[in-house]
């Protein structure tokens, strides 16, 4: 069975290509992956192709989509991670209706985490999503504050929030080595869908 892991949040800039190409690369070890990029402007593709001519490929295909192909394409992959553009309600629509669960990136601060309740509020309620936190400083008041905002929600949060930046900027349009935190992700989602392979 395939698990379609949508990566939305309406606001850009939160992590999102990041986060797809960091997973992909985690996941991949033990599954099979496929990374559908349906942002216009192909941050994914363009990931994939500098990688390629550099030598060194990501191990796991990129193929741009439409929110037509988010719908009707079909795999055999074990986990395909759809990276989503902000603001563009058909191709956000689309990869909600195919995803088994969602994960929504963004940043503590207080801006961004007014976009994940709109972006939670666009999605269907019987949809699992998580959070995930971005550029994150657990020691800042910030962070504290969108965790307990969470909380009192009944939000799901990945407990382990992206904080290398340094890592993070340096991994871009390169084959990343250092997943920065994403392979401790990887497993937290692994347990969610119930695949500890």
């Amino acid at each position: 069975m395939t698990h379609y892991i949508g990566i939305l949040n309406s606001k850009g800039g939160v992590g999102k290509t990041t986060t797809a190409i960091h997973l992909a690369q985690a996941l991949v070890p033990q599954h099979s992956v496929e990374l559908w990029d349906a942002d216009p402007q192909g941050s994914a593709t363009d990931w994939a192709y500098t990688t390629e001519e550099h030598g060194q490929p990501l191990p796991f295909p990129v193929a741009s989509v439409n929110h037509r192909e988010i719908s009707r394409k079909t795999t055999e992959a074990d986990f395909v991670l759809i990276d989503t553009p902000p603001g563009n309600s058909q191709v956000l629509d689309a990869a909600a209706d195919r995803s088994t669960i969602l994960i929504i990136p963004t940043k503590p601060a207080s801006l961004d985490m007014t976009r994940v309740w709109a972006t939670l509020d666009s999605i269907p309620a019987t949809l699992p999503a998580i959070v995930l936190l971005t550029h994150a400083n657990p020691r800042t008041i910030s962070y504290q504050q969108a965790i307990e905002a969470l909380d009192q929600a009944q939000i799901a949060v990945f407990d382990t929030p992206i904080k290398n930046l340094e890592t993070i900027k340096n991994n871009a349009n390169t084959y990343p080595k250092d997943l920065a935190g994403y392979e401790q992700v990887a497993a937290e989602l692994l347990n969610l869908i119930g695949d500890e392979s």
